[in-house]
C-alpha cells in the first residue's frame, strides 16, 4: 500500500500552516501553495465551512475560533501536563525563570507546558503547547533521546543535514556517546541563544521506572548549576509521586 499523502490533505494543512504566520488573500495563499485560484478557493472554502479559518472585512483569510479545539483535545489527553502545571508553577516561581515540560512523539520533542513568572504563570503564548520540534538542540529532547529506544535518535540524524546539528554531534558514534553520558549523568546541559542562560533537563519517571517526560529549566547566570539541579530533580521525583499509578 502507498504512503503517498492524499494532496488535497496535505494542501489544506499547508493553508492553515500559512495562515497561522497570518492573514493572507486568496492570491497569496495560491502563490505559496503553488496551486490555482480555483483550486485554492476550493480548499478554502471547505475549511471554512468546518470552521477552521474564516474571511476578515479586509477579504483576507485568518485561522478561525475552530482551530482551538483540537489544542483543547491535545491537552485533554495528555493529563501530565495539569498534573505537572502546580510543581513547574512552584519552581518557576522559586528560580525566577523559565520552567518547561517536554514529551517525545515519535524522535521530535513536543513542549507540553511553560511557565515563566517574568511572563505572567499564564501568559497566553505560554498556554498552547508547542508543535514538535528537534530534539537534539535542546536539553530537554536529550534526555528523552537518551532514554528513547536508539532507533528514535537515528531518525533524528536522518532528518536533519550535519550542518544543522549541534557541533558536538557529527556521526552516530559521537550521538552514541553523548547520549550515553547524559543517561549516565541523569541530566542534560546545553548553552542557549541568550547570553549567561544554560537550559538543564532531567528525566520524569513514571512509578513503573519508565522516563516519561523531560523537565527543563533555564539557569541564568550566576545562579549555581549544581544546585539548580538539586532543584529540577527534586520536582522531577515530586511530579513522578503524583502521577497516578
Amino acid at each position: 500500500m502507498s504512503s503517498s499523502p492524499i494532496q488535497s490533505v496535505e494542501h489544506a494543512f499547508r493553508l492553515l500552516d500559512l495562515l497561522a504566520h497570518g492573514g493572507a488573500n486568496l492570491s497569496s495563499l495560491s502563490q505559496s501553495l503553488g496551486l490555482s485560484a480555483p483550486g485554492t478557493l476550493k480548499i478554502v472554502k471547505t475549511l471554512e465551512s468546518l470552521g477552521m479559518i474564516c474571511q476578515g472585512a479586509d477579504k483576507r483569510y485568518e485561522l478561525s475560533v475552530g482551530c482551538g479545539k483540537y489544542a483543547r483535545a491535545y491537552c485533554a489527553q495528555h493529563p501530565l501536563r495539569e498534573l505537572a502545571r502546580p510543581v513547574l508553577e512552584r519552581l518557576s516561581l522559586l528560580v525566577n525563570d523559565r520552567v518547561v515540560l517536554s514529551v517525545l512523539q515519535g524522535s521530535l520533542q513536543s513542549t507540553l507546558l511553560v511557565i515563566d513568572p517574568r511572563q505572567g504563570l499564564r501568559h497566553p503564548e505560554l498556554e498552547i503547547p508547542h508543535g514538535p520540534h528537534p530534539s537534539l538542540q535542546l536539553a530537554t529532547g536529550r534526555v528523552l533521546l537518551a532514554n528513547a529506544p536508539w532507533e528514535c535518535a537515528l531518525e533524528q540524524l536522518a532528518l536533519y543535514p550535519a550542518a544543522y546539528l549541534p557541533a558536538d554531534i557529527r556521526d552516530e558514534e559521537g550521538l552514541k556517546a553523548l547520549l550515553a553520558a547524559v543517561r549516565r549523568d541523569g541530566f542534560a546541559l546545553v548553552p542557549t541563544s541568550q547570553l549567561q542562560v544554560t537550559y538543564l533537563a532531567v528525566p520524569v519517571h513514571s512509578h513503573g521506572g519508565a522516563v516519561v517526560a523531560a523537565l527543563g529549566m533555564h539557569i541564568t547566570a550566576p545562579k549555581n548549576i549544581d544546585d539548580s539541579l538539586a532543584l529540577a530533580r527534586q520536582a522531577a521525583a515530586e511530579l513522578a509521586n503524583v502521577m497516578v499509578p
